[in-house]
């Protein structure tokens, strides 16, 4: 769930969803959110992709031309209550080189309107100077078409892609992809300011083998998966959600279930496994790595879960219901709980909503009491972009055009990537730009996907919903645990790491759905250790201890 910063297109993004929740839960190590972090072991080690020891990552060069209205600190986003008046242009003359270039692109919103229809792609190209052809593929399809179009060698000039959905992901880099090492590498990157702009933990997506593969789509915390709470529904209901305990949140649930109404709107897995502190993917001491799949309380999290679903806390639906009527459940009061990832709060405002809604985040409290427990990290970046090796002699012009699309936010270039033409995709409430209807399809052409700043907080004309997410925000991304493999990459992990995560997902889901026993997971564990998971963390090992002597 990806909406984009002031995103005000009913995505939700659901490609997050995707990766998450049916690719199949732990096969990654990464656990209930579950690949989340698993699609983040993206960037160093191992025999196979060579040591990043002395890779030199591009100089991070923050952008300072804004002033936020809540500036963001220890991994905080920034945040802007209002739109900037008047934004002006950061760039001069047209990006690239005048000559027509493709796109490959992942979505999770219905296809633009064709060309010679979208008066918002005929600007583009005008501002272009030349045309973009892009092809939008929906996240639930993409990998299947990522992979067809790739081995039909029929990439264009720039295409994006999920880095864990590709099999051996260094190699087809190392084949098909542009290497942007000297374009970028430490301060060469300069003649990019707005990709300088990016920070350099989230470039660690984009480096193979001590060389710059891509850009990364950073997203910072907000990509971390937090349980969201109807605020003004609870108020109503005299119902308090409480971070006590995993008996007192499951007793507020009971509360609220009954009749036409349930507690939850999905399975909240993850936050479970937060209550009982199971680490993040992986844990780490002293250079060796343990998968939390192993972790002890594992199976007391599952028959937590479990105990909610035969209890009916969960809407009927739940395991087969997309994001978008999951949030209908949670917007009409059906289920006034939901997991969801940060990026999806602004998403709830292109739904029509009832008066005084108002969304909070739980934190998780510790199963048997005694405080909080942190949240997972989620990977700070959505996707990343590369340059298709067969224009490699365009790369200069075609960062150039990346640029343009990660133009801070604010500018003039990013409300027109971000909003498109005032009076036809959107007008104008006070400062804010209020996508049009006509807005919301002509501007799907997936370019935030393919070239973007930092995250920053905004919902068009609804400061008070920027200030509690920024508010959720800090309480939840400065103590949340990262995976300690992220940045790192296992070629086993790469090549079997979706097959037995996914068949590790499933016994879970058998578990928590009653169809198997508790005791179930032990064995399942042992299986995904030994089709791939010890040597995954082999490969992780020998990358943690080339990133630590490096």
């Amino acid at each position: 769930m990806d909406s984009t910063p002031n995103n005000p297109t009913p995505s939700a993004e659901r490609g997050l969803t995707r990766r998450a929740f049916g690719v199949g839960a732990l096969g990654a190590g990464a656990l209930g959110a579950l690949t989340v972090a698993g699609c983040s072991n993206e960037g160093r080690g191992s025999a196979a992709v060579g040591d990043n020891s002395d890779a030199v990552f591009p100089s991070h060069i923050p952008y300072k031309g804004i002033e936020f209205d809540l500036p963001g600190e220890d991994g905080v986003s920034d945040a802007m209550l209002t739109y900037p008046e008047k934004p002006k242009k950061v760039t001069e003359g047209t990006p690239g080189d005048g000559k027509d270039f493709g796109v490959f692109a992942l979505t999770n919103n219905p296809a633009p309107p064709a060309m010679d229809k979208n008066k918002y792609w005929q600007e583009l190209n005008k501002r272009l100077g030349c045309t973009m052809k892009v092809t939008v593929v929906p996240t639930g399809d993409f990998a299947d078409r990522f992979q067809t179009t790739l081995a039909g060698d029929k990439l264009p000039e720039i295409f994006t892609f999920f880095p864990g959905d590709v099999p051996s992901l260094p190699a087809m880099l190392s084949a098909k992809a542009a290497d942007l090492t000297d374009l970028l590498s430490g301060d060469a990157v300069k003649k990019y300011p707005f990709l300088a702009n990016i920070s350099t933990e989230t470039w660690q997506a984009c480096v193979y083998g001590g060389k710059i593969f891509a850009i990364p789509i950073p997203r910072g915390g907000m990509q971390s998966i937090v349980m969201y709470t109807r605020k003004d529904f609870l108020a109503d209901k005299g119902v308090e959600v409480t971070s006590d305990s995993l008996e007192d949140f499951t007793d507020a649930c009971r509360e609220l279930t009954g009749g036409k109404q349930w507690a939850l709107g999905g399975a909240p897995t993850q936050f479970v496994r937060e209550m009982f502190e199971i680490p993040n993917g992986w844990s780490e001491a002293d250079g060796k790595l343990t998968s939390a799949n192993e972790h002890e309380r594992q199976e007391d999290a599952l028959e937590a879960v479990r105990a909610m679903v035969k209890d009916g806390l969960l809407h009927p639906d739940a395991f087969t219901a997309d994001g978008p009527k999951q949030k209908t459940w949670v917007i009409n009061g059906t289920t006034p709980l939901l997991q969801g990832t940060l990026t999806a709060w602004a998403d709830f405002q292109n739904y029509p909503l009832p008066d005084g809604f108002r969304l909070n985040v739980l934190q998780p409290p510790k199963a048997d009491g005694g405080g909080t427990a942190p949240i997972w990290h989620g990977p700070t970046s959505q996707n990343i972009t590369a340059i298709s090796k067969k224009a490699e002699d365009r790369a200069e012009a075609l960062l150039d055009v990346l640029n343009y699309f990660a133009a801070p936010f604010g500018s003039e270039e990013y409300t027109f990537k971000m909003f498109g033409i005032e009076g036809v995709d959107h007008e104008l409430k006070g400062t804010d730009p209020v996508l049009t209807e006509k807005g919301r399809n002509e501007t799907q052409l997936a370019l935030r996907y393919v070239g973007q700043g930092p995250w920053v907080n905004f919902t068009p004309g609804a400061p008070e919903v920027t200030k509690d997410q920024h508010a959720a925000e800090a309480a939840s991304i400065p103590n949340a645990v990262k995976n300690p493999t992220t940045g790192l990459y296992s070629e086993t992990q790469s090549r079997k790491g979706k097959q037995i995560g996914s068949a590790l997902g499933d016994i879970e889901s058998d578990i928590i759905q009653g169809r198997k026993p508790v005791s179930a997971w032990a064995g399942a564990v042992k299986t995904w250790k030994k089709n791939g998971g010890d040597t995954m963390r082999d490969e992780y090992e020998k990358a943690l201890s080339e990133a630590a002597e490096g």
